[in-house]
């Protein structure tokens, strides 16, 4: 169950703007390039705006994950991924129990997020994202998550939330 206020955050910042993102066409255009196994045409087809990217600090963080370790991931609605390698995630633990690891390049390069449910399952060891989970992002130092998020919108995804301090800010 995700909370009121943040709710109500979420809500705020993708209305108004504040401390969002949204990939603009040269951005789409640069993400393609660098991954052409990506699968575009649900986001460029779509015709409409890319979704926005609300960007969250660790006091949001907190509570997401707060909020999923009191309840599940299916009744809180929120999935919490770390696109760092598993070798830097070893070095400095996880953020949660609750956070996943798929790292960047399994995002961009393998198109993880266009596989089939099973598939994913089976080579990442978690559930993939249904399309109305709301997908947190984050890494070492808000980059990376960043680039993922713009990934997931370019897959369909919509509900997007980037952790801008990473690990570097969660550790410290």
């Amino acid at each position: 169950m995700r909370s009121s206020a943040f709710r109500s955050f979420l809500a705020l910042s993708v209305a108004r703007n504040v401390r969002s993102f949204a990939p603009s066409s040269s951005t789409v255009t640069s993400v393609r390039f660098l991954s052409s196994s990506v699968d575009t045409k649900r986001f460029m087809s779509s015709g409409g705006e890319p979704p926005q990217i609300a960007q969250i600090n660790k006091h949001n963080l907190h509570e997401i994950i707060e909020d999923v370790e009191n309840s599940s991931r299916e009744e809180s609605g929120y999935v919490i991924i770390d696109v760092r390698g598993y070798d830097e995630v070893a070095m400095t633990g996880k953020i949660a129990d609750c956070v996943e690891t798929l790292p960047l390049p399994d995002i961009a390069q393998m198109g993880a997020l266009n596989m089939d449910d099973e598939d994913f399952e089976e080579q990442f060891g978690f559930k993939k994202p249904d399309m109305d989970e709301t997908i947190v992002f984050t890494c070492k130092a808000g980059i990376r998550s960043m680039h993922a998020s713009q990934y997931a919108a370019m897959s369909g995804y919509t509900n997007l939330v980037n952790y801008m301090g990473g690990a570097d800010e969660w550790f410290r």
